[in-house]
Parts: structure tokens; sequence; C-alpha cells
């Protein structure tokens, strides 16, 4: 697991950085727990080790929801292009609606074509981040609303150290990645991002995960 635990360092580094000089919200990020706890995840939910790890040592802040009814969940920005949500365990269960468990109210329908095991951990407009939480290391997949899952890193490690980079970049540009006028994503960003990136994850498995964030 120390893979995981060098990747989720960094990240939240980079992000405890960015929110310092740029961030938009307070009280709505990624944290260390001071001491591992057990997560409270609905049971028919399965957890990799990986999975394990992260809601065990991590917390998602979101002071908003507390005593409410709200999801609660860490906000992640990377600049001005993407903006993730990840729920926090005991939420886990709500975030799966609408993929794995289908229907207008509880009780929910069970759908006969998404695989248990495929855990949706964070969302980017209501599109997915997906981690196969029955293979090895934890594989991270990315889907457009309606669409096939792509692959996207080869470990939730990986995963985590890519938006890392992508944050860390970001805030060199102090969080405007993006043009003004044409919105789109400024190539001297890509020509930082893209090389750490491909080295990291892949050139296919880049080019899915910029193509999702919209970078």
């Amino acid at each position: 697991m120390q893979s995981l635990n060098t990747a989720l360092s960094y990240f939240i580094e980079q992000q405890d950085l960015y929110n310092e000089a740029n961030g938009l919200f307070s009280n709505h990020d990624l944290r260390p727990r001071k001491h591992p706890v057990q997560p409270e995840v609905d049971k028919r939910i399965p957890l990799s080790p990986e999975l394990q790890y992260l809601y065990s040592h991590y917390e998602m802040i979101d002071a908003k929801a507390e005593g409410t009814l709200k999801m609660k969940s860490a906000a992640v920005e990377i600049g001005d292009a993407a903006l993730l949500f990840f729920p926090a365990p005991e939420h886990l269960h709500r975030q799966q609606l609408g993929f794995r468990w289908i229907g207008m109210q509880e009780p929910y329908d069970e759908s006969d074509t998404w695989p248990s095991h495929h855990i949706v951990i964070a969302n980017l407009n209501d599109d997915p981040v997906i981690v196969d939480a029955g293979e090895p290391d934890s594989p991270v997949y990315v889907a457009f609303e309606g669409g096939e899952p792509a692959l996207a890193a080869d470990s939730l490690a990986d995963f985590f150290t890519a938006i890392g980079i992508l944050i860390e970049h970001a805030r060199l540009f102090a969080g405007e990645v993006k043009d003004e006028e044409t919105f789109e994503t400024k190539p001297e960003y890509l020509i930082q991002i893209q090389p750490k990136l491909e080295e990291l994850l892949g050139q296919e498995h880049t080019a899915r995960l910029l193509e999702y964030l919209s970078i």
C-alpha cells in the first residue's frame, strides 16, 4: 500500500497548496485522518484493499453538509478546467444510484448490466469515476453518462498521482488553464502536463483522462 500512500500524500500536498492560493471552497476537501477508522460503508458495496485504505485513512470534509441531508463530499479543483466531487464513504450508496442501482425510489432495482465490483467513487458533472474493486491495485475507469467506462489509470495510486500533477501545474497558472475567449485548454499547460501524465499512465490512458476532464 506504500505506492497509494505516496500518491495520496502528494495529492493532498498539491490540493492544499492550490486551495491556499486559488481555491474557491473552504472546508470542502480531502483530509488525512489523525487515526485510521473503520469506514461506514453499505455492506453491499465491496471495498478493495486500496479503497479500504483510502476511506480508513482519509476523510471527506464538507462543512456545509454537516447536519443536513446533502451528500457529504470533497471538492477537488483542477484550476478552472474541472471540479470533481468525492463522496464520503457513508454516502457511497447514494453515489451508486443510477449506475448499480436504478429506479426513482426505494427499494431500488439492481442493474443486471452494471458489475457490482465497479464502485463509483467520484463524479464530474454527474459523469462517474469508477474503481474496479475486483482487480489488483484497483484500476480506475471514467465514463460519460450513458457511455461505456474506459480505463484511465491502472491503479488508484496512479489516478491520484495524475490528479496531483494536474493540480500542481494548474497552481503554476494561478488556476487559469483555459483560454478566456476560446475556452480551450492553454497549450502551455498541456506542454507541461502531458509528458508527465504519459510517463505515468501511458498515452492512451492519458488521452482518456484528459478527455473526461475536458482538458
